[in-house]
């Protein structure tokens, strides 16, 4: 984008507030996307509010939009000019209407402070910098990145190759200097499921390490300055509509989860078979200082703490509600001679509980460009990002993953250790 008065390009300078703002390296202005005057300026409803008064009457001009090339209209709102562009709803303004407005438009829960100064400072270094060497300061050019890429690409492929080739000769190796010392049998194949489990393990903690560096790296955005795409969010949850009751303790909540499984078989051959399980569908809401945002829960993957554990047995009988429960998800307690045996799970997010949340902000259908981010978007599950629910604070879950990551990587790496053991111990030996 150029700026509109001196038709320089426009240099991106990175802010504290939300997204980088384009500026004008000669100072005679900076430009706002759509959206992202709720990020600079405090009070950006009743700015929003004024315009839509006689304050805010639109003249066109001859000036054109940088972003899409149409004319812009302007505006004056608290004796503060500035351009906006009625296709894109993008605003040009002039150097030091920001401040002017951000100073007008205040009290809002989330203080705002904006430099200009700096901004158009960053700018013209930014600017002289990217004049001198031809790129951006602190971004790799395609060539430099081009070359990292083929480096790590040699080194991985060259690594691969030399362990392929240790591997196929241990292989051999061991092919030739070994024979089987008694036939495959039951314990042969409980060894072979024991090493497959293993790996399955060590790939399950492997999984856990890298949503736990995910969760790391994104920073916990207010709810106020929310942008599409993946984002982390903390929290009280507060129902959209009205509570909802726990399927089988009644318990008043925003959110649920259960499971119904039955006892199954007898002797040693007793096990736990699931009958159904399922999830509220509803929506809720996460509050913070900022605003609150729409949570969409479906498909998510939950990791809740508290989860309640109902059965029966030949001593107690299920309670009251838990049977109400069980009819209306269509289950019947009864067998053609007794009860069956039971046990209901059931988790929970109670109102004005503390949440995480991981997932996608998302437009909400209908939704238009002028009202506010939270209004606007919503959190919910995307094919190609992580969407966790939790009711742990970001730490708890941090350390939550990490003990789980050892526990299924070291696990696993014992088990297919300690299955490989025995069966080169009992089922090998070495040709004298």
């Amino acid at each position: 984008m150029k700026c509109p008065d001196c038709q320089e390009d426009l240099t991106q300078v990175p802010t504290s507030h939300g997204p980088g703002l384009d500026v004008c390296s000669s100072g005679h202005g900076l430009w706002l996307d759509v959206g992202e005057v709720n990020f600079f300026v405090e009070d950006y409803t009743s700015l929003k509010r004024a315009i839509g008064n006689t304050g805010g009457v639109a003249v066109t001009t001859e000036t054109l939009c940088p972003r899409c090339g149409t004319h812009m209209e302007s505006a004056t709102v608290a004796h503060t000019s500035f351009l906006s562009c009625d296709s894109c709803r993008g605003w040009w303004l002039p150097h030091g209407s920001l401040t002017r407005l951000n100073e007008t438009y205040q009290g809002a829960a989330v203080p705002i402070e904006v430099g200009e100064t700096e901004l158009y400072a960053q700018a013209a270094a930014r600017h002289h910098t990217r004049n001198n060497t031809g790129h951006q300061p602190g971004l790799k050019t395609p060539h430099s990145h081009a070359q990292g890429l083929w480096f790590w690409v040699l080194f991985f492929g060259l690594a691969l190759g030399i362990g392929g080739i240790i591997f196929a000769a241990g292989i051999d190796k061991t092919l030739r200097t070994t024979l089987w010392s008694r036939t495959p049998d039951h314990p042969f194949l409980y060894l072979a499921a024991g090493t497959l489990g293993g790996f399955w393990l060590f790939a399950e903690g492997w999984l856990l390490l890298q949503r736990k560096h995910l969760i790391e790296s994104i920073p916990t955005s207010t709810i106020r300055s929310l942008a599409l795409g993946l984002v982390e969010i903390s929290g009280q949850a507060q129902p959209e509509k009205q509570v909802l009751s726990s399927p089988f303790r009644g318990v008043p909540c925003v959110f649920y989860t259960y499971a119904v499984e039955e006892r199954v078989g007898s002797g040693k051959h007793i096990r736990w078979e699931t009958i159904t399980k399922g999830t509220s569908e509803q929506p809720f809401f996460v509050s913070d200082t900022t605003g609150r945002v729409l949570v969409a829960p479906l498909h998510a993957e939950l990791i809740l703490q508290d989860e309640c554990i109902v059965r029966n047995d030949w001593l107690e009988a299920l309670p009251p509600t838990t049977i109400d429960g069980l009819n209306r998800l269509g289950i019947s307690t009864e067998r053609w001679l007794g009860n069956k045996t039971l046990r209901c799970r059931e988790s929970f997010i109670l109102p004005d509980a503390q949440v995480y949340v991981l997932g996608t902000a998302q437009e909400r259908l209908g939704a238009t460009e002028r009202v506010e981010n939270a209004a606007r978007l919503y959190i919910g599950s995307n094919r190609g990002h992580e969407f966790i629910i939790s009711d742990r604070s970001e730490k708890d879950l941090r350390s939550h993953l990490r003990w789980h990551m050892w526990a299924y990587g070291a696990g696993g790496l014992a088990l297919t250790a300690l299955c490989l053991i025995v069966f080169v111990k009992y089922y090998l030996r070495t040709i004298s």
